[in-house]
């Protein structure tokens, strides 16, 4: 099952400065095909997100560390997902998005170029990812979530694709 990892760790400067900027408790998104199962001293998984720190979009074997990270299930979304993803893998990091979109509330998209909740969001097919920070994209899929498993109960079956 295809799930979020949001970033909550103390992390560097720029990791406060977005959590302050968005009012979020996240400053950093990574997708994966499952959430993993944490030992004490973390555990590895492949994630896929964009980090200005390495680049842009790309695929890392991350090693999340309990207390840093949580993690929520997107029990709607199928693999096709990260293959979203994988396609814009070596796309730039669009520091100017992030900016315009998230500080100055303008909402642009630039073409090719993908922040982390924006890449994540786009991979789960959101309308309009350019507007999700971390910790709105946290808010956006627990809705989501809530909406898909009481759909679920209601009908006493998981809903149609």
């Amino acid at each position: 099952m295809i799930a979020l990892a949001f970033y909550k760790g103390q992390g560097q400067l720029l990791d406060r400065v977005i959590r302050w900027v968005t009012r979020s408790s996240f400053s950093h998104v990574e997708i994966l095909r499952a959430v993993p199962s944490l030992s004490a001293d973390g555990s590895q998984a492949r994630a896929w997100s964009s980090s200005g720190r390495e680049g842009g979009v790309r695929e890392k074997s991350i090693t999340f560390k309990p207390g840093n990270w949580e993690f929520v299930a997107i029990p709607w979304a199928g693999p096709a997902a990260i293959d979203r993803v994988i396609a814009e893998i070596g796309n730039p990091y669009d520091y100017a998005g992030l900016l315009a979109s998230q500080a100055l509330n303008l909402r642009r998209h630039r073409r090719d170029q993908w922040f982390c909740s924006e890449i994540c969001a786009h991979a789960l097919e959101l309308s309009a990812p350019q507007e999700l920070s971390p910790g709105g994209l946290y808010c956006r899929v627990l809705e989501m979530n809530r909406a898909y498993l009481a759909g679920w109960s209601r009908a006493g079956e998981p809903p149609e694709d």
